[in-house]
Parts: structure tokens; sequence; C-alpha cells
């Protein structure tokens, strides 16, 4: 068993699989968290990590994933809450609120707000007298506005809120909260307009690095943001009440 255990969701591809290699490239053990088995289950074999079914919209899913992780690779002592979708999938249009069904609400609360609620819930209490950190993906929308997604933007606004409030909630103790805003990033989910050069678009990779730097020496409540691959991530620093 590993010394060091890391717990990454949404893990099979994208954001989250360069994350999982760029842990095992530093020796960490990996649990490749996902509902996607075929990608995650050849992850997992690559990197030398653990495929783990995860529904992060389940609460009681996201307990059993953790609970398979503590047994058969020790609690974690870093976790990516990182799961994360758009109102619509990729390469169908994008909807006015108004034309947004229930069901398409109810989806992509579930999986970028519930599901870090979720993870947080399940590893916090785990990962107390260990100590650790927790990174939560949120995006620069949450700093800003996407106006073809208002629910995509209304969640990572959320995210960043959550985890600062998390983090306060935490002051003191041995675990680090944090958010990674990235910018626009060549993943599955990225619709085909912001693909377009002056969005600065970086490869999954470089998001890696920084999330794994911030996973292992970010501060607690640091809001950190990554926008382009030839320009240093900076701190957003976010108003006091």
């Amino acid at each position: 068993m590993s010394e060091k255990v890391a717990l990454v969701t949404g893990a099979s591809t994208g954001i989250g699989a360069a994350v999982c290699t760029e842990l095992a490239n530093q020796g960490i053990r990996v649990a490749v968290c996902d509902i996607n088995k075929i990608d995650g289950e050849a992850l997992a074999k690559k990197i030398g990590g653990e495929f783990i079914d995860c529904n992060v919209t389940n609460l009681v899913s996201v307990q059993g994933a953790v609970n398979i992780c503590t047994q058969r690779l020790g609690i974690p002592d870093y976790v990516h809450l990182n799961a994360g979708i758009m109102t619509v999938p990729t390469g169908e249009p994008f909807l006015a609120i108004e034309d947004v069904t229930e069901a398409q609400y109810q989806k992509i609360v579930g999986v970028n707000l519930n599901g870090v609620y979720h993870g947080m819930k399940t590893v916090l209490p785990l990962m107390r007298d260990k100590g650790g950190a927790v990174t939560i993906t949120a995006s620069t929308a949450g700093l800003s506005v996407v106006p073809v997604d208002p629910m995509y933007t209304a969640t990572k606004y959320a995210l960043i809120g959550f985890g600062r409030a998390v983090a306060a909630a935490n002051e003191g103790t041995n675990i680090r909260v944090n958010v990674i805003c990235p910018g626009v990033t060549d993943t599955q989910i990225v619709p085909d307009d912001y693909r377009r050069p002056e969005f600065n678009v970086m490869t999954v990779e470089v998001m890696a690095a920084e999330i794994v730097d911030l996973l292992f020496n970010g501060e607690n409540g640091e809001v950190r943001v990554k926008n382009a691959a030839d320009k240093p991530a900076f701190t957003v620093g976010l108003p006091e009440l």
C-alpha cells in the first residue's frame, strides 16, 4: 500500500484523468472514481490505480466509493472533487434558460453541486485525524459568466462560495479545502465556440499540474485561477463580509 492515497471524482476522462496520471507519477496511489467504467478501468490499469464505480449525484454511491477506497488503498490524503457537466451534452445547441427542462436542471445541479456536497460530507470526517487536502473544480465561469449556459455559471459560482465556507469552517484543523478555477481546457464538455484562439485553450496536462500543486501546497480557502498555459496561475482575493 502506498504511503499516500488520492481520490478523484469525474476521473475517467478530461481533467480528472490527467490529475490521476499526474498524481500517480508523483508516487501516489489513486482511486479513479467515475460512472464511466470502460475509460476508468483502462486508466486505473495504466497508472496502477483502482477504478471505483461512483455516481456523484447519489450519496450512497459516493459513500460506497469512499469506503472501497479506504478498504483497498487507505483513507485519502488528497481528494479532488472534479466531476462536472454542462446543461446540454457536447454538440447539442444550448438552450435559453426558459427552455431548460426540470430534468436538465436537476441533472446539472446533481452533478456539479450535489456531487461536491456528497464528497465533502463523506470524506471530511474520515480525513480529520489524518489530515490532507480537498480541491474542488469550479471554473472561471464562477468568476464571470457563460451566457450560453446560465446553470453551469450558477453551479460554478456556488462551488466557489461553498468551498470558501467549508474552508472557513475547518480553519485551524489539519484539513485544507481550496478551489481551482480553470479557464477553457481541452475536455469533452467544451463547446466548439470556446475553442477559438482567443480563448487560450489549455491542455488537460497543464491544468492537472496546477491542480496537483494546489492539492499539495495550496492554502486553506485559496481560490486559484489558471486561464492560460503561458501565464502563471493566480489567487483571487474575494471580499470578506
